[in-house]
């Protein structure tokens, strides 16, 4: 059985680290492949949740605490260093738990998800989007907020994609078992607008005995999705868990929900203490997953 990396919280920000090959039959571990870690300089990016690769620049990442954090979008670059902070004052930061890159009517937006609910009590969660703003802006505007429900019942959600072909957000969540997946369009007008059920995930695989052995308290966990992410021309998924990544490939007609359910690619993760932020380029050709407690650390993995 492929052992985890467990990596000591002082050498994070220095080394590098490799993918793994162990066999196994599925989902199919990626080839030995580069993979970087780098520390996140701006000491205030101390619980990341949330994590989009800008449509602007490949080499400008945006963040975001987690639930009671400020209302800030932290910038950084592919080596970890500081672009800036831009505040949304009109917002509160709920339970913000993920982000997405995308680019609507021609303009590179920002989607910040406050979807985040641990004990499946919000009748109402929502999602804001708003135009991507430059790192030196210090404040700006979100251009939508739309508060959003689901047809059966609260659920809690960390991982929120946007297909810009499409026009439509999706959403996998977290506790359920397996993960279900709904979508909702971009151009919904209802005050408050009820989420599609598009169906079940049973791709992901369940948590192992051995993550059981090696974490008796949160090694149920490590299966749960913490973020979602789609690259620009909608042939790719990235779903990132505690425990690992997956990449899933898009046929040309396929919904998201039959390329969800084929057998994806497995992205052997660094063992960061708390997985919860991801996305890639807008290539599709690179990842970036980022750990919610400190030492604030981010990996960069090349895909295929």
């Amino acid at each position: 059985m492929c052992a985890k990396h467990r990596i000591p919280s002082l050498l994070l920000p220095a080394m590098g680290i490799l993918l793994s090959a162990c066999a196994q039959s599925e989902p199919v571990v990626l080839p030995d492949g580069p993979g970087r870690v780098v520390a996140l300089e701006n000491p205030a990016i101390e619980e990341a949740s949330g994590l989009a690769v800008s449509r602007v620049s490949a080499d400008r990442l945006w963040l975001h605490n987690d639930s009671g954090g400020a209302a800030r979008l932290y910038a950084v670059d592919g080596q970890g260093r500081s672009l800036g902070e831009v505040d949304l004052p009109a917002l509160q930061n709920l339970d913000w738990e993920d982000m997405d890159a995308f680019v609507m009517d021609d303009s590179p937006m920002l989607l910040i998800a406050d979807v985040g609910d641990n004990s499946a009590q919000r009748p109402v969660v929502t999602l804001h989007w708003l135009e991507e703003p430059e790192p030196d802006q210090t404040t700006t505007a979100v251009t939508t907020s739309l508060h959003l429900r689901y047809p059966d019942g609260p659920r809690d959600c960390e991982a929120v994609a946007v297909d810009s072909g499409e026009a439509a957000i999706y959403l996998l969540t977290k506790r359920d078992q397996p993960p279900r997946l709904y979508r909702v369009p971009l151009a919904a007008q209802p005050l408050v607008a009820t989420a599609e059920f598009v169906g079940t995930v049973n791709s992901i695989p369940e948590p192992t005995e051995q993550d059981l052995l090696e974490d008796p308290a949160y090694g149920a966990n490590r299966s749960q999705p913490t973020a979602m992410s789609f690259a620009a021309d909608g042939r790719r998924a990235l779903v990132v868990t505690y425990k690992d990544a997956y990449l899933y490939e898009r046929q040309d007609g396929e919904s998201w929900l039959a390329a969800l359910n084929r057998a994806p690619r497995r992205i052997d993760l660094p063992q960061f203490p708390q997985t919860e932020a991801g996305g890639m380029r807008a290539d599709g050709r690179t990842a970036y997953v980022a750990s919610e407690q400190l030492p604030a650390a981010m990996v960069e993995v090349t895909l295929p």
